[in-house]
């Protein structure tokens, strides 16, 4: 903003100069027009430099204006919102296992967060009580089945 008014002050100085100390005749007028063109250009370049921008014709300062928009990731809120998720679906893999098995039990999840999503690699589920053989065999098809990941059945 400082650069763009001392500009605009420079130019308007500069064209106050030159008409005062000019001598009338056939070349003033052409020279005042001059001036008063240059001072018209240099009040309105940010609107061209606007128009640049937003076309993207700028002569290799797009990538500029470009890098200045990109958004940042807070990578500590993307790592609590993760952690709360994965601890919601525990909470909700643990109501469901209950209902259709009727067991207690406690689930962990072990996950990685890649670019875009949140991946489970692995599904520890750990009984409060003993479970027979069948109970354990159909748990871990159930699992194995609704979550595509490995499945751990202690």
């Amino acid at each position: 903003m400082n650069g763009y008014l001392l500009s605009v002050i420079g130019t308007i100085l500069l064209s106050a100069l030159l008409t005062a100390i000019l001598p009338s005749g056939k070349t003033s007028a052409v020279i005042k027009a001059i001036t008063k063109l240059a001072c018209l250009l240099v009040i309105i370049s940010p609107v061209f430099s606007y128009i640049q921008a937003e076309t993207g014709t700028s002569n290799g300062n797009s990538s500029k204006n470009l890098s200045q928009s990109v958004i940042q990731t807070d990578e500590s809120f993307i790592t609590y919102y993760s952690e709360m998720r994965i601890q919601n679906a525990q909470v909700q893999l643990e109501s469901e296992i209950k209902e259709k098995f009727g067991l207690d039990c406690r689930v962990v999840f072990t996950w990685k967060y890649d670019k875009e999503n949140i991946r489970i690699i692995k599904l520890t589920v750990q009984p409060q009580t003993e479970i027979s053989e069948r109970q354990n065999s159909e748990l871990y098809e159930y699992l194995t089945k609704n979550y595509c990941s490995e499945v751990v059945i202690e």
